[in-house]
Protein backbone atom coordinates (compact mmCIF):
# COMPACT_ATOMS: atom_id res chain seq x y z
CA UNK A 1 0.00 0.00 0.00
CA UNK A 2 0.90 3.50 -0.93
CA UNK A 3 2.42 5.81 1.66
CA UNK A 4 -0.26 8.18 0.60
CA UNK A 5 -2.56 5.68 0.95
CA UNK A 6 -1.94 4.43 4.52
CA UNK A 7 -2.49 9.03 5.55
CA UNK A 8 -5.67 8.58 4.07
CA UNK A 9 -6.84 5.41 5.60
CA UNK A 10 -5.32 6.94 9.28
CA UNK A 11 -7.33 10.12 8.38
CA UNK A 12 -10.68 8.56 7.47
CA UNK A 13 -9.90 6.02 10.91
CA UNK A 14 -9.44 8.76 13.17
CA UNK A 15 -12.68 10.52 12.07
CA UNK A 16 -14.61 7.76 13.14
CA UNK A 17 -13.16 7.75 16.38
CA UNK A 18 -13.10 11.49 16.65
CA UNK A 19 -15.67 13.90 16.09
CA UNK A 20 -14.11 16.87 14.04
CA UNK A 21 -12.97 19.41 17.03
CA UNK A 22 -14.03 23.63 16.73
CA UNK A 23 -11.90 25.98 18.95
CA UNK A 24 -14.31 29.37 19.47
CA UNK A 25 -12.24 32.19 19.07
CA UNK A 26 -12.35 35.83 18.15
CA UNK A 27 -8.69 35.44 17.81
CA UNK A 28 -7.98 32.26 16.24
CA UNK A 29 -5.33 32.39 13.06
CA UNK A 30 -4.12 30.78 10.36
CA UNK A 31 -0.28 31.78 9.97
CA UNK A 32 1.51 30.62 6.37
CA UNK A 33 4.21 31.64 4.43
CA UNK A 34 3.88 32.63 0.67
CA UNK A 35 6.73 33.28 -1.55
CA UNK A 36 8.81 33.29 1.81
CA UNK A 37 6.55 35.90 2.80
CA UNK A 38 3.88 35.86 6.50
CA UNK A 39 0.55 35.53 5.57
CA UNK A 40 -1.83 35.12 8.19
CA UNK A 41 -5.52 34.85 8.06
CA UNK A 42 -8.71 34.10 10.17
CA UNK A 43 -9.44 30.59 10.62
CA UNK A 44 -12.97 29.05 11.49
CA UNK A 45 -11.56 26.99 13.96
CA UNK A 46 -13.62 23.26 12.28
CA UNK A 47 -10.22 21.05 12.45
CA UNK A 48 -10.17 17.86 10.89
CA UNK A 49 -8.33 15.86 13.25
CA UNK A 50 -7.60 16.34 17.24
CA UNK A 51 -4.60 15.00 19.51
CA UNK A 52 -3.06 16.31 22.75
CA UNK A 53 0.24 16.47 21.58
CA UNK A 54 1.41 17.01 17.74
CA UNK A 55 4.89 16.28 16.84
CA UNK A 56 5.95 17.88 13.65
CA UNK A 57 9.19 16.12 12.54
CA UNK A 58 9.26 12.52 13.61
CA UNK A 59 13.33 12.68 13.53
CA UNK A 60 16.22 12.09 15.89
CA UNK A 61 13.97 14.21 18.88
CA UNK A 62 10.94 14.32 17.61
CA UNK A 63 9.84 10.73 17.65
CA UNK A 64 11.20 10.38 20.98
CA UNK A 65 9.48 13.39 21.80
CA UNK A 66 6.30 11.36 20.61
CA UNK A 67 7.02 8.72 22.76
CA UNK A 68 7.98 10.82 25.82
CA UNK A 69 4.10 11.97 25.33
CA UNK A 70 2.35 9.01 25.04
CA UNK A 71 4.26 7.08 27.44
CA UNK A 72 2.48 9.39 29.64
CA UNK A 73 -1.07 8.69 28.43
CA UNK A 74 -1.53 11.57 25.74
CA UNK A 75 -3.30 11.23 22.40
CA UNK A 76 -0.12 11.90 20.07
CA UNK A 77 -0.04 12.65 16.22
CA UNK A 78 3.48 12.98 14.70
CA UNK A 79 4.27 14.34 10.95
CA UNK A 80 7.30 13.96 8.85
CA UNK A 81 8.63 14.75 5.82
CA UNK A 82 10.25 11.47 5.42
CA UNK A 83 8.68 8.21 4.91
CA UNK A 84 10.16 6.72 7.68
CA UNK A 85 10.72 7.87 11.38
CA UNK A 86 13.92 8.64 13.00
CA UNK A 87 15.27 11.34 11.01
CA UNK A 88 18.79 11.75 8.77
CA UNK A 89 19.92 9.61 11.76
CA UNK A 90 18.17 6.81 10.67
CA UNK A 91 17.54 7.29 7.12
CA UNK A 92 20.66 8.43 6.20
CA UNK A 93 22.34 5.07 7.74
CA UNK A 94 24.29 7.57 10.08
CA UNK A 95 26.05 4.52 12.76
CA UNK A 96 28.77 4.37 14.80
CA UNK A 97 27.74 7.78 15.88
CA UNK A 98 30.11 9.31 18.52
CA UNK A 99 29.85 11.18 21.84
CA UNK A 100 26.89 12.12 23.38
CA UNK A 101 25.70 11.47 26.72
CA UNK A 102 24.03 8.04 28.15
CA UNK A 103 20.53 7.27 29.37
CA UNK A 104 16.96 8.36 28.37
CA UNK A 105 14.09 7.27 27.07
CA UNK A 106 15.75 6.40 24.04
CA UNK A 107 17.72 3.16 25.92
CA UNK A 108 14.33 1.51 25.67
CA UNK A 109 13.71 2.21 21.76
CA UNK A 110 18.00 0.67 21.51
CA UNK A 111 16.77 -2.14 23.57
CA UNK A 112 14.00 -2.83 21.21
CA UNK A 113 16.16 -2.49 18.51
CA UNK A 114 18.44 -5.10 19.60
CA UNK A 115 15.85 -7.74 19.16
CA UNK A 116 14.87 -6.56 15.61
CA UNK A 117 18.49 -8.52 13.99
CA UNK A 118 21.37 -10.69 15.09
CA UNK A 119 23.71 -9.27 16.93
CA UNK A 120 25.80 -9.11 13.75
CA UNK A 121 24.11 -6.76 12.08
CA UNK A 122 24.45 -4.59 14.70
CA UNK A 123 26.46 -1.30 13.64
CA UNK A 124 29.22 -0.77 16.93
CA UNK A 125 32.73 0.60 17.03
CA UNK A 126 33.21 -2.14 19.77
CA UNK A 127 36.00 0.54 21.29
CA UNK A 128 35.17 1.74 25.26
CA UNK A 129 32.98 4.46 25.51
CA UNK A 130 31.90 4.08 21.91
CA UNK A 131 27.65 5.17 20.89
CA UNK A 132 25.58 2.07 20.02
CA UNK A 133 24.21 3.20 16.47
CA UNK A 134 21.61 0.93 14.23
CA UNK A 135 20.98 0.37 10.42
CA UNK A 136 18.21 1.89 9.06
CA UNK A 137 16.10 -1.23 9.37
CA UNK A 138 17.08 -1.85 13.05
CA UNK A 139 16.13 1.49 14.11
CA UNK A 140 13.02 2.80 12.10
CA UNK A 141 11.54 -0.62 12.60
CA UNK A 142 11.56 -0.47 16.79
CA UNK A 143 10.47 3.21 16.47
CA UNK A 144 7.28 2.22 14.55
CA UNK A 145 6.95 -0.61 17.13
CA UNK A 146 6.81 2.12 19.74
CA UNK A 147 4.58 4.16 18.43
CA UNK A 148 2.12 1.00 17.36
CA UNK A 149 2.79 0.48 21.48
CA UNK A 150 1.44 3.76 22.65
CA UNK A 151 -0.70 4.28 19.92
CA UNK A 152 1.28 7.06 17.94
CA UNK A 153 -0.49 7.79 14.61
CA UNK A 154 1.93 9.23 12.41
CA UNK A 155 1.89 10.45 8.61
CA UNK A 156 4.85 10.08 6.62
CA UNK A 157 6.24 11.97 3.45
CA UNK A 158 4.42 14.84 4.82
CA UNK A 159 4.97 18.77 4.91
CA UNK A 160 3.84 21.13 7.67
CA UNK A 161 1.79 23.84 5.79
CA UNK A 162 0.25 25.91 8.69
CA UNK A 163 0.14 26.97 12.26
CA UNK A 164 -3.32 28.22 13.67
CA UNK A 165 -2.61 30.55 16.88
CA UNK A 166 -4.55 31.73 19.49
CA UNK A 167 -2.92 35.39 20.38
CA UNK A 168 0.40 34.21 21.54
CA UNK A 169 -1.08 30.54 22.03
CA UNK A 170 -0.45 27.91 19.26
CA UNK A 171 -3.30 25.64 18.57
CA UNK A 172 -2.47 23.27 15.81
CA UNK A 173 -1.23 22.48 12.09
CA UNK A 174 -2.13 22.11 9.00
CA UNK A 175 -0.27 19.10 6.50
CA UNK A 176 -0.09 17.86 3.27
CA UNK A 177 0.91 14.73 2.23
CA UNK A 178 0.72 15.58 -1.54
CA UNK A 179 -2.92 15.08 -2.34
CA UNK A 180 -4.58 16.12 0.65
CA UNK A 181 -4.58 18.76 3.09
CA UNK A 182 -5.40 17.75 6.89
CA UNK A 183 -5.97 20.58 9.98
CA UNK A 184 -5.18 19.28 12.95
CA UNK A 185 -5.85 21.02 16.41
CA UNK A 186 -3.23 20.61 19.55
CA UNK A 187 -3.37 21.12 23.22
CA UNK A 188 0.89 21.25 22.43
CA UNK A 189 3.13 21.18 19.32
CA UNK A 190 6.38 20.36 19.66
CA UNK A 191 8.69 21.58 16.57
CA UNK A 192 11.03 18.62 15.64
CA UNK A 193 11.37 19.87 12.11
CA UNK A 194 14.63 22.24 12.47
CA UNK A 195 12.87 25.16 13.07
CA UNK A 196 9.88 24.89 10.41
CA UNK A 197 7.01 25.32 12.25
CA UNK A 198 8.89 28.88 13.87
CA UNK A 199 9.67 30.02 10.23
CA UNK A 200 5.61 29.72 9.74
CA UNK A 201 5.12 31.63 12.45
CA UNK A 202 7.82 34.38 11.75
CA UNK A 203 10.07 33.90 14.66
CA UNK A 204 13.71 34.87 14.95
CA UNK A 205 16.53 33.30 14.76
CA UNK A 206 19.89 33.73 16.40
CA UNK A 207 21.18 33.74 13.10
CA UNK A 208 24.27 31.91 11.71
CA UNK A 209 27.86 33.43 11.57
CA UNK A 210 28.18 36.97 12.15
CA UNK A 211 30.30 37.17 9.03
CA UNK A 212 28.65 35.69 6.58
CA UNK A 213 24.97 34.50 7.87
CA UNK A 214 26.17 30.76 6.89
CA UNK A 215 24.87 28.09 9.40
CA UNK A 216 24.72 24.29 7.95
CA UNK A 217 27.42 22.05 6.70
CA UNK A 218 26.49 18.80 4.77
CA UNK A 219 27.50 15.31 5.29
CA UNK A 220 26.49 11.64 4.15
CA UNK A 221 27.31 8.24 5.35
CA UNK A 222 27.97 4.53 4.23
CA UNK A 223 28.10 1.85 5.93
CA UNK A 224 30.69 -1.38 5.45
CA UNK A 225 30.70 -4.86 6.73
CA UNK A 226 34.40 -5.57 8.23
CA UNK A 227 34.90 -8.27 10.85
CA UNK A 228 31.28 -8.98 11.97
CA UNK A 229 30.33 -5.09 12.66
CA UNK A 230 28.66 -2.26 10.37
CA UNK A 231 30.70 0.18 10.42
CA UNK A 232 29.75 3.88 9.18
CA UNK A 233 31.62 6.10 6.76
CA UNK A 234 31.08 9.43 5.88
CA UNK A 235 32.65 12.57 4.14
CA UNK A 236 31.20 16.16 4.04
CA UNK A 237 29.31 17.24 1.12
CA UNK A 238 30.05 21.40 1.52
CA UNK A 239 28.26 24.32 2.41
CA UNK A 240 24.53 24.51 0.87
CA UNK A 241 23.83 27.63 2.90
CA UNK A 242 23.10 30.60 0.73
CA UNK A 243 22.74 28.76 -2.16
CA UNK A 244 20.17 29.15 -4.53
CA UNK A 245 17.25 26.42 -5.13
CA UNK A 246 19.08 25.49 -8.38
CA UNK A 247 22.42 25.25 -7.54
CA UNK A 248 21.73 23.53 -3.86
CA UNK A 249 19.83 20.91 -6.52
CA UNK A 250 22.95 20.05 -8.44
CA UNK A 251 25.41 19.74 -5.50
CA UNK A 252 22.36 17.67 -3.92
CA UNK A 253 22.52 15.64 -6.96
CA UNK A 254 26.33 15.54 -7.55
CA UNK A 255 27.33 14.25 -4.11
CA UNK A 256 24.62 11.76 -4.11
CA UNK A 257 25.83 10.50 -7.43
CA UNK A 258 29.45 10.38 -6.59
CA UNK A 259 31.22 6.61 -5.38
CA UNK A 260 30.62 5.60 -1.70
CA UNK A 261 33.87 7.08 0.69
CA UNK A 262 36.54 4.98 1.68
CA UNK A 263 35.54 2.60 -1.65
CA UNK A 264 39.25 1.88 -1.68
CA UNK A 265 38.43 -0.29 1.17
CA UNK A 266 36.14 -2.38 -0.18
CA UNK A 267 36.65 -5.94 -1.08
CA UNK A 268 35.45 -9.37 -0.23
CA UNK A 269 36.42 -9.25 3.76
CA UNK A 270 35.17 -5.41 3.63
CA UNK A 271 31.95 -5.46 1.85
CA UNK A 272 29.62 -2.24 1.03
CA UNK A 273 26.45 -3.25 2.91
CA UNK A 274 23.97 0.09 1.86
CA UNK A 275 24.27 3.29 0.47
CA UNK A 276 22.55 5.22 2.40
CA UNK A 277 21.84 9.02 0.73
CA UNK A 278 20.47 12.04 2.33
CA UNK A 279 21.03 15.37 3.30
CA UNK A 280 22.74 15.94 6.99
CA UNK A 281 22.87 19.32 8.03
CA UNK A 282 25.24 19.58 10.82
CA UNK A 283 23.42 22.44 12.08
CA UNK A 284 20.69 24.55 11.31
CA UNK A 285 19.46 28.37 12.68
CA UNK A 286 19.00 28.04 16.48
CA UNK A 287 15.51 29.67 17.17
CA UNK A 288 14.92 32.39 19.93
CA UNK A 289 13.87 31.24 22.86
CA UNK A 290 12.77 32.08 26.33
CA UNK A 291 16.26 31.68 27.62
CA UNK A 292 19.02 31.89 24.92
CA UNK A 293 22.51 30.16 25.93
CA UNK A 294 25.29 30.99 23.90
CA UNK A 295 28.87 29.85 23.21
CA UNK A 296 30.05 33.21 24.71
CA UNK A 297 28.22 32.76 27.96
CA UNK A 298 29.96 29.72 28.46
CA UNK A 299 33.70 31.15 27.89
CA UNK A 300 32.36 34.05 30.41
CA UNK A 301 31.80 31.03 33.00
CA UNK A 302 27.90 30.94 33.12
CA UNK A 303 26.18 28.49 33.56
CA UNK A 304 22.09 28.07 33.17
CA UNK A 305 20.43 27.25 36.43
CA UNK A 306 17.95 24.50 36.15
CA UNK A 307 18.97 22.12 33.66
CA UNK A 308 16.66 19.02 33.06
CA UNK A 309 19.52 17.21 30.96
CA UNK A 310 23.07 17.54 30.03
CA UNK A 311 25.50 16.89 26.68
CA UNK A 312 28.47 16.21 25.77
CA UNK A 313 30.22 16.80 22.63
CA UNK A 314 32.83 18.47 20.49
CA UNK A 315 32.24 21.72 18.77
CA UNK A 316 31.59 20.07 16.00
CA UNK A 317 30.29 22.70 13.32
CA UNK A 318 33.59 21.47 11.59
CA UNK A 319 33.30 24.04 8.91
CA UNK A 320 36.70 24.39 7.37
CA UNK A 321 36.71 28.06 7.38
CA UNK A 322 37.53 28.79 11.06
CA UNK A 323 39.05 32.08 9.76
CA UNK A 324 35.58 33.18 9.25
CA UNK A 325 33.54 31.91 12.32
CA UNK A 326 32.70 33.87 15.16
CA UNK A 327 35.52 35.09 17.83
CA UNK A 328 34.64 33.05 20.63
CA UNK A 329 34.77 30.06 18.22
CA UNK A 330 38.00 30.81 17.29
CA UNK A 331 39.13 31.25 20.46
CA UNK A 332 38.66 27.61 21.45
CA UNK A 333 39.05 26.10 18.12
CA UNK A 334 42.43 28.04 16.94
CA UNK A 335 44.23 30.04 19.56
CA UNK A 336 43.42 27.01 22.41
CA UNK A 337 43.58 24.12 19.87
CA UNK A 338 40.72 22.58 22.14
CA UNK A 339 39.67 20.54 19.12
CA UNK A 340 40.41 17.05 20.93
CA UNK A 341 38.39 18.08 23.92
CA UNK A 342 34.74 18.10 24.52
CA UNK A 343 32.26 20.17 26.82
CA UNK A 344 28.99 19.78 28.51
CA UNK A 345 26.01 21.87 28.16
CA UNK A 346 23.25 22.08 30.89
CA UNK A 347 19.74 22.60 29.11
CA UNK A 348 16.61 24.01 30.37
CA UNK A 349 13.13 23.73 30.12
CA UNK A 350 13.07 27.77 28.66
CA UNK A 351 15.89 27.26 26.01
CA UNK A 352 12.87 24.80 24.00
CA UNK A 353 10.24 27.14 24.15
CA UNK A 354 9.84 30.11 21.84
CA UNK A 355 10.57 33.17 22.68
CA UNK A 356 6.79 34.39 23.50
CA UNK A 357 4.86 32.05 22.31
CA UNK A 358 2.77 29.36 24.35
CA UNK A 359 2.11 25.42 23.85
CA UNK A 360 4.87 25.48 21.02
CA UNK A 361 8.19 23.08 22.38
CA UNK A 362 11.30 23.08 19.96
CA UNK A 363 12.91 19.55 20.36
CA UNK A 364 16.38 19.14 17.85
CA UNK A 365 19.54 21.34 16.84
CA UNK A 366 17.19 24.48 16.65
CA UNK A 367 16.97 25.13 20.53
CA UNK A 368 18.09 28.37 21.52
CA UNK A 369 21.78 27.73 21.96
CA UNK A 370 23.66 29.93 18.85
CA UNK A 371 25.13 29.39 15.97
CA UNK A 372 28.43 27.99 18.08
CA UNK A 373 26.93 26.02 20.70
CA UNK A 374 24.53 23.87 18.61
CA UNK A 375 27.45 22.52 17.14
CA UNK A 376 28.16 20.66 20.78
CA UNK A 377 25.04 19.73 21.37
CA UNK A 378 23.87 17.60 18.18
CA UNK A 379 25.02 14.15 19.22
CA UNK A 380 22.41 11.71 18.24
CA UNK A 381 21.71 10.68 21.78
CA UNK A 382 21.48 14.08 23.15
CA UNK A 383 18.83 15.28 20.56
CA UNK A 384 17.07 11.94 22.04
CA UNK A 385 17.34 13.57 25.50
CA UNK A 386 16.04 16.72 24.09
CA UNK A 387 13.21 15.38 22.05
CA UNK A 388 11.73 13.05 25.37
CA UNK A 389 12.38 16.55 27.73
CA UNK A 390 10.03 18.46 25.38
CA UNK A 391 7.70 15.60 25.17
CA UNK A 392 7.41 15.35 29.19
CA UNK A 393 7.37 19.32 28.93
CA UNK A 394 3.85 19.00 26.58
CA UNK A 395 2.42 16.26 28.92
CA UNK A 396 2.70 18.73 32.41
CA UNK A 397 1.45 21.51 30.43
CA UNK A 398 -1.83 19.45 29.31
CA UNK A 399 -1.69 17.89 33.00
CA UNK A 400 -1.50 21.30 34.76
CA UNK A 401 -3.66 22.88 32.46
CA UNK A 402 -0.93 25.98 32.32
CA UNK A 403 1.00 27.47 29.80
CA UNK A 404 4.38 26.00 28.96
CA UNK A 405 6.27 28.61 30.87
CA UNK A 406 4.58 27.80 34.14
CA UNK A 407 6.30 25.09 33.58
CA UNK A 408 9.51 25.47 32.82
CA UNK A 409 9.66 28.37 35.83
CA UNK A 410 7.69 26.14 38.77
CA UNK A 411 7.90 22.74 38.24
CA UNK A 412 11.99 22.06 37.55
CA UNK A 413 11.80 19.28 40.32
CA UNK A 414 9.22 17.58 38.65
CA UNK A 415 10.86 17.57 35.28
CA UNK A 416 14.45 16.07 36.83
CA UNK A 417 12.47 13.57 38.88
CA UNK A 418 10.53 12.01 35.75
CA UNK A 419 13.23 12.56 33.27
CA UNK A 420 15.94 10.99 36.32
CA UNK A 421 13.73 8.47 36.27
CA UNK A 422 14.84 6.85 32.74
CA UNK A 423 18.37 8.25 33.46
CA UNK A 424 17.68 11.64 30.80
CA UNK A 425 18.35 13.76 33.70
CA UNK A 426 21.87 12.85 35.41
CA UNK A 427 23.75 14.91 36.92
CA UNK A 428 27.32 12.81 36.66
CA UNK A 429 26.69 13.48 32.68
CA UNK A 430 27.71 17.38 33.64
CA UNK A 431 31.31 16.67 32.35
CA UNK A 432 32.80 19.63 32.55
CA UNK A 433 35.55 20.16 29.52
CA UNK A 434 36.28 16.01 28.83
CA UNK A 435 39.60 14.51 26.66
CA UNK A 436 37.64 13.16 23.84
CA UNK A 437 40.94 10.44 23.40
CA UNK A 438 40.10 9.16 26.63
CA UNK A 439 36.69 6.98 27.48
CA UNK A 440 35.90 6.52 31.12
CA UNK A 441 33.17 3.90 31.57
CA UNK A 442 30.46 4.92 29.16
CA UNK A 443 31.83 8.78 29.35
CA UNK A 444 34.95 10.49 29.32
CA UNK A 445 37.41 11.70 31.55
CA UNK A 446 36.95 14.93 32.66
CA UNK A 447 40.30 17.45 32.78
CA UNK A 448 41.78 19.23 35.24
CA UNK A 449 42.16 23.00 33.93
CA UNK A 450 45.25 24.55 35.18
CA UNK A 451 44.47 27.57 37.73
CA UNK A 452 48.02 27.84 39.60
CA UNK A 453 50.89 29.66 38.86
CA UNK A 454 52.75 26.21 38.46
CA UNK A 455 50.19 24.35 36.43
CA UNK A 456 49.68 27.16 34.01
CA UNK A 457 53.66 27.29 33.67
CA UNK A 458 53.86 23.76 33.12
CA UNK A 459 51.17 23.72 30.54
CA UNK A 460 52.51 27.01 28.84
CA UNK A 461 55.53 25.40 28.70
CA UNK A 462 54.87 22.49 26.50
CA UNK A 463 53.46 21.93 23.04
CA UNK A 464 50.15 21.02 23.70
CA UNK A 465 49.60 24.51 25.85
CA UNK A 466 45.25 23.73 24.91
CA UNK A 467 44.00 23.27 28.76
CA UNK A 468 46.18 25.87 30.02
CA UNK A 469 45.24 28.43 27.75
CA UNK A 470 41.49 27.59 27.75
CA UNK A 471 41.77 28.15 31.29
CA UNK A 472 43.08 31.26 31.01
CA UNK A 473 40.03 32.12 28.67
CA UNK A 474 37.53 30.93 31.17
CA UNK A 475 38.94 33.48 33.62
CA UNK A 476 39.93 30.43 36.15
CA UNK A 477 43.63 31.43 37.31
CA UNK A 478 43.84 34.46 39.59
CA UNK A 479 45.46 37.42 38.22
CA UNK A 480 46.18 35.68 35.19
CA UNK A 481 46.86 39.10 33.82
CA UNK A 482 50.26 39.45 35.96
CA UNK A 483 50.86 35.90 35.85
CA UNK A 484 51.34 35.90 31.86
CA UNK A 485 52.66 39.03 32.01
CA UNK A 486 55.52 37.50 34.23
CA UNK A 487 56.28 34.57 31.45
CA UNK A 488 56.76 36.97 28.75
CA UNK A 489 60.35 37.81 30.46
CA UNK A 490 61.19 33.90 29.91
CA UNK A 491 62.15 32.60 26.43
CA UNK A 492 60.54 29.68 24.16
CA UNK A 493 57.33 28.65 24.15
CA UNK A 494 56.27 29.90 27.41
CA UNK A 495 57.04 33.27 26.25
CA UNK A 496 55.04 32.63 22.84
CA UNK A 497 51.72 30.68 24.40
CA UNK A 498 52.22 33.70 27.46
CA UNK A 499 51.31 36.09 24.52
CA UNK A 500 48.62 34.37 23.44
CA UNK A 501 46.55 33.77 26.74
CA UNK A 502 46.95 37.21 27.06
CA UNK A 503 45.71 37.91 23.55
CA UNK A 504 42.62 35.86 24.75
CA UNK A 505 41.94 37.90 27.40
CA UNK A 506 42.24 41.27 24.99
CA UNK A 507 45.02 42.32 26.68
CA UNK A 508 47.65 44.41 24.32
CA UNK A 509 50.94 44.11 26.41
CA UNK A 510 51.09 40.68 24.27
CA UNK A 511 51.83 42.41 21.11
CA UNK A 512 55.25 42.94 20.73
CA UNK A 513 55.46 39.03 20.92
CA UNK A 514 53.57 38.59 18.36
CA UNK A 515 55.25 40.63 16.48
CA UNK A 516 58.55 38.40 17.46
CA UNK A 517 56.29 35.34 16.28
CA UNK A 518 55.68 36.60 12.73
CA UNK A 519 58.95 37.59 12.17
CA UNK A 520 60.49 34.62 13.06
CA UNK A 521 58.24 32.43 10.38
CA UNK A 522 56.26 29.74 10.51
CA UNK A 523 56.99 27.19 13.39
CA UNK A 524 54.79 24.10 13.84
CA UNK A 525 54.97 21.15 16.92
CA UNK A 526 53.61 18.08 16.95
CA UNK A 527 51.51 16.59 19.99
CA UNK A 528 50.01 12.89 19.99
CA UNK A 529 48.16 11.66 22.65
CA UNK A 530 49.44 8.59 24.42
CA UNK A 531 45.82 7.45 24.41
CA UNK A 532 44.11 7.01 20.94
CA UNK A 533 40.62 6.53 20.77
CA UNK A 534 38.73 5.12 17.54
CA UNK A 535 39.00 8.78 15.57
CA UNK A 536 42.35 9.60 14.50
CA UNK A 537 41.70 13.57 13.55
CA UNK A 538 41.51 13.52 17.39
CA UNK A 539 45.09 12.21 17.97
CA UNK A 540 47.31 14.44 16.81
CA UNK A 541 47.41 18.73 17.55
CA UNK A 542 49.70 20.72 15.77
CA UNK A 543 50.74 23.72 17.59
CA UNK A 544 51.74 26.83 15.04
CA UNK A 545 51.40 29.92 16.89
CA UNK A 546 52.15 31.89 13.54
CA UNK A 547 48.79 31.56 12.62
CA UNK A 548 47.73 32.19 16.01
CA UNK A 549 49.48 35.95 16.18
CA UNK A 550 48.08 37.25 12.61
CA UNK A 551 44.48 36.07 14.23
CA UNK A 552 45.10 37.89 17.39
CA UNK A 553 47.26 41.13 15.77
CA UNK A 554 43.95 41.48 13.12
CA UNK A 555 41.14 41.65 16.36
CA UNK A 556 43.47 44.40 17.79
CA UNK A 557 43.34 46.29 14.66
CA UNK A 558 45.96 48.87 14.99
CA UNK A 559 47.13 50.77 11.73
CA UNK A 560 50.35 50.28 11.99
CA UNK A 561 49.82 46.41 11.95
CA UNK A 562 47.80 47.25 8.18
CA UNK A 563 51.20 46.98 6.02
CA UNK A 564 52.02 43.87 7.99
CA UNK A 565 48.38 41.99 7.07
CA UNK A 566 48.38 43.30 3.63
CA UNK A 567 51.84 41.41 3.05
CA UNK A 568 50.77 38.21 4.92
CA UNK A 569 47.77 38.39 3.27
CA UNK A 570 49.16 38.39 -0.17
CA UNK A 571 50.54 35.32 0.39
CA UNK A 572 49.61 32.79 -2.62
CA UNK A 573 51.81 29.61 -2.83
CA UNK A 574 51.35 26.24 -1.57
CA UNK A 575 52.47 26.60 2.09
CA UNK A 576 49.32 25.42 3.99
CA UNK A 577 50.12 26.98 7.27
CA UNK A 578 50.71 30.42 5.13
CA UNK A 579 47.68 29.78 3.26
CA UNK A 580 45.58 29.96 6.20
CA UNK A 581 47.56 32.63 8.09
CA UNK A 582 46.53 34.73 5.18
CA UNK A 583 42.63 33.42 5.09
CA UNK A 584 43.30 35.27 8.88
CA UNK A 585 44.85 38.06 7.39
CA UNK A 586 42.40 39.05 5.11
CA UNK A 587 39.24 38.33 7.35
CA UNK A 588 41.45 41.23 9.59
CA UNK A 589 41.57 43.61 6.32
CA UNK A 590 38.05 43.09 5.65
CA UNK A 591 37.46 44.76 9.39
CA UNK A 592 39.59 46.88 8.96
CA UNK A 593 37.97 48.85 5.58
CA UNK A 594 34.83 48.26 8.08
CA UNK A 595 36.24 50.18 10.38
CA UNK A 596 37.31 53.12 8.16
Amino acid sequence: MALNEQNQLFSVDLNRSESINSISSINLKRKTLVNSLPVESSWSGEFDLHCDVCVVGAGTAGAIAAIAAAKRGHSVIVCDSAPIAGGSATAACVWDYYYGSDGGLYCEVNAEADSVSDIYLKSMSGQPGSKRSYTTAQKSLALAKFFDKYNIKAFYSSYVTDVFVDSNKVCGVAINDGERTSTISAKVVIDGAEGAVCRLLGLNTLGGRLSDGRSARFSRTVGVMSGGYLLGRWRFCGDFAGADTEKAARLDYEYAAEPPCSVERLDERCRLYSLGYETGRREVPCIETEQVYLFSDYLDGKHPDGAIFYTTSPLDNANPDLWNEDEDFQDWQLLSDMHAYGVSVGVTPKMLIPKGVDRLLVAGKHIGTGHTMTSAVRMKSDMEKCGEAAGVIASLTIEYETTTFDIADTHIDELRGILGASGCYNPENDRGICDLNDPTGNTWKSCHLPVTAEELRESLSSIHPSLGLISVRLGLPEQANELLRGFLDEGGLLRENAAIGLGLLRDESCIPVLHEILDGGVKTYLYESPVKYQYPWLHATELCNYIKAVCLIGRFGHADDRPRLEKIAAYSGDDSHLTKAAEYARAALKSYDRQA
